[in-house]
């Protein structure tokens, strides 16, 4: 069965929003004969409301079908569009997807991500088990280790209706998640905040950048001051022009790597992804001031070494400082942090 006689099937028929949302996963999993993943990293799934293409669009369908495993399909007459993208978290998934479908269908727009609220009987046909089943997952009556159910996301008429990332979250602490996790709530929230920000930058040419901690342990809300700091100053004129002229694999996309001065710099090594050669390094000076210097994980052309600046593997984002600060080398140098 293709993915055009799926679309059909779907939009012939009626179908209800749980039951599409089945034959969407069933094309997806059709379509995916082989995935790869990058140590890691998580498969999400994303069901976004969309526009600028339709189901009668062969072009556009093909494309999803073909270079996304993904089907488009109409409810109510929205645009549903379901992926899954691979990433160190939700956010990043979500990134990798805005920069690859505004590659393939510069006039796809995406608007906003669809809660998929489900009620006990969609909870039950999707999960194939039966209404009394997972009403006793809600009341608490069977979960195991997995904490309780989490709580509704609201009312639709007189029925209680959750968020379905959030249930198959919880799902998968009692071994029976279906498919793959979707972004949890938070995530969500910021993801279709960025939207907007991330497909206006690609339009205007501009790099999208996404922001990763050089560690997570008890000083990661000073990383996150970082990348607060950088967000605001990206929505400047001539900061994101600024930030688009450094070295990059993908001239859409830019890691940006948030850090203090006692991160070591292999820290920063180990968040550069294995396909992606060059990032920006984010960071406070002593001073306070924002600091960015563009820097590789490997030995590339037109870098230094910080070998070369005497640097050795224990070096920390604060050694790299004093050898800036002394006149070792410029700013704006791209370095290589290996040896």
């Amino acid at each position: 069965m293709t993915s055009d006689s799926l679309l059909s099937f779907d939009n012939a028929w009626g179908l209800g929003k749980s039951a599409s949302q089945g034959w969407r996963a069933l094309a997806r999993k059709l379509g995916r004969v082989w995935t790869k993943r990058i140590e890691g990293e998580m498969e999400y799934e994303f069901l976004f409301v969309v526009d600028g293409v339709g189901v009668d669009d062969d072009v556009s369908v093909g494309v999803i079908f073909d270079e996304f495993d993904g089907l488009l399909t109409r409810h109510r007459g929205t645009y549903l569009l379901d992926l899954a993208e691979s990433g160190e978290s939700a956010v990043d998934a979500a990134h990798r997807l805005v920069v690859r479908l505004g590659r393939w269908l510069p006039q796809l727009k995406l608007l906003r991500l669809d809660p998929d609220l489900v009620g006990v009987p969609d909870i039950a046909e999707r999960t194939n088990r039966t209404r009394q089943n997972v009403l006793q997952w809600i009341n608490g009556e069977r979960r195991g280790d997995a904490g309780a159910f989490p709580d509704p996301e609201g009312t639709a008429g007189r029925s209680l209706v959750w968020r379905w990332a959030e249930v198959n979250a919880w799902l998968a602490g009692i071994g029976e998640q279906v498919g793959d996790p979707g972004p949890p709530r938070q995530d969500a929230l910021y993801i279709d905040f960025m939207l907007p920000r991330w497909q206006q930058a690609l339009a205007e040419g501009l790099t999208t950048a996404r922001f990763v901690h050089a560690r997570d342990d008890d000083r990661s809300d000073e990383r996150t001051a970082v990348a607060r700091i950088l967000d605001g100053t990206l929505s400047d004129p001539g900061w994101l022009e600024s930030i688009s002229a450094f070295p990059r694999t993908v001239r859409e996309r830019l890691t940006v790597v948030c850090a203090v001065l006692p991160d070591r710099l292999s820290d920063v090594v180990a968040r550069i992804r294995q396909d992606e050669s060059w990032v920006v390094l984010a960071f406070q000076g002593t001073q306070n001031e924002l600091r960015l210097m563009p820097v590789a994980a490997r030995t590339v052309p037109g870098a230094r070494s910080v070998s070369e600046l005497g640097l050795s593997d224990d070096a920390t984002v604060g050694d790299l400082l004093l050898v800036v600060a002394n006149g070792g080398v410029q700013p704006t140098t791209p370095l290589a942090l290996v040896g």
